[in-house]
């Protein structure tokens, strides 16, 4: 849900405020010019008093612009996490006022076609109760532990639901864990999804590393699926010496959380299914993780990704502990989609390394 306050930062006002005053005051020293040569104090004065009023007034023009802005903002960042029902406060007859109403006129026609299609039983895969099921049975009551590492996931279900798999093994004195993802929606997607899931799932338990598993279920969902169906991974792969990070057309990025700040990290990689294997192989290019004490690493999904305030508050509650900060972390996103609920799944996988810091 959107936040409730339409404030902006006042990093818009404050550039709006500064620009006006130091043009007024820059134009008004010129003017002055003669003057000040004459030693004139009024020959300064005016142009302070000038600029210091223009700067007021630039700072009121950037903040009603801001404020706009910010309202704009909200009802997109709604729109992305799937949320139709979107009110825009948008009036006047300028540049913003008719973006805020093309943005309503666009919440409105998808309001429509949401109703249209639950009318006509057209729902999407992701919504059958029975595919969630399927998914839900899979997924693990708690994860696997690992020297060195608090890790932990969860998954906060959403009315829309989701075709997200998450789970973590163990393999050779390394820990490995991951998430599979759909591309798009439809019976094809939930299959394709799935079969990612299974083939990485069961490599990975038979002790394949997690290059050699992506690669054995790239080559299954390619025999096997129509052409163009695919499915997104993502694998993290944890050991002593530090991290090593997998994906396979993912475009959430892990995000790295150390002291306060948050950073992406992302690899490259070709989603799985789209090759027989050579150029799957060679795309697959992994990303290193430094990983001292104290750096927690996330692995979710782009619907928790599109939450308001996510990172904040990762950065935030980063350095509590592991099972407390997901808690904390979930427990706002749920907090914040008020009365109606999430619309999709969210996903988190932490990795926090222990050890003094």
């Amino acid at each position: 849900m959107a936040r409730k306050s339409g404030r902006s930062t006042g990093k818009l006002a404050g550039r709006f405020a500064l620009t006006s005053g130091a043009g007024a005051l820059l134009t008004g020293l010129i003017a002055s010019a003669d003057a000040l040569f004459k030693g004139q104090v009024t020959a300064f004065v005016v142009p302070v008093l000038f600029g210091a009023g223009s700067a007021i007034a630039g700072w009121i023009v950037g903040s009603r612009i801001g404020a706009r802005l910010t309202d704009l903002g909200l009802a997109v960042s709604k729109l992305g996490r799937g949320g139709t029902e979107v009110k825009v406060r948008a009036g006047g007859r300028d540049e913003i006022g008719a973006l805020g109403r093309s943005l309503q006129y666009l919440a409105n026609d998808l309001t429509e076609l949401q109703k249209q299609q639950e009318k006509a039983g057209g729902a999407l895969a992701t919504m059958d109760p029975q595919v969630r099921q399927l998914r839900d049975r899979t997924l693990p009551q708690s994860l696997p532990q690992y020297a060195g590492f608090e890790i932990d996931g969860a998954l906060c279900a959403g009315s829309r639901g989701g075709l997200d798999y998450y789970d973590a093994t163990v393999v050779e004195e390394t820990a490995v864990l991951y998430l599979v993802s759909a591309e798009g929606f439809g019976a094809v997607a939930v299959v394709a999804c799935r079969m990612a899931r299974d083939e990485l799932h069961r490599a990975l338990a038979q002790g394949a590393a997690p290059r050699k598993a992506l690669s054995h279920a790239n080559r299954v969902l390619k025999q096997h699926l129509p052409p163009g169906a695919c499915a997104k991974a993502s694998v993290l792969q944890l050991s002593a010496d530090g991290a090593k990070l997998y994906q396979a057309g993912a475009r959430a990025p892990l995000l790295v959380c150390q002291r306060g700040e948050v950073r992406e990290v992302a690899a490259e990689g070709l989603a799985l299914g789209l090759d027989d294997g050579p150029v799957f192989d060679k795309a697959l290019r992994p990303q290193e993780v430094a990983t001292t004490p104290g750096v927690r690493m996330l692995l979710a999904n782009e619907a928790a990704l599109r939450t308001d305030d996510f990172r904040a508050r990762i950065a935030q509650y980063s350095p509590k502990h592991t099972a407390m900060f997901m808690n904390m972390v979930l427990g706002g996103i749920e907090e914040d989609a008020g009365g109606d609920g999430l619309r999709e799944d969210v996903v988190l996988i932490s990795a926090k390394r222990t050890g003094a810091t």
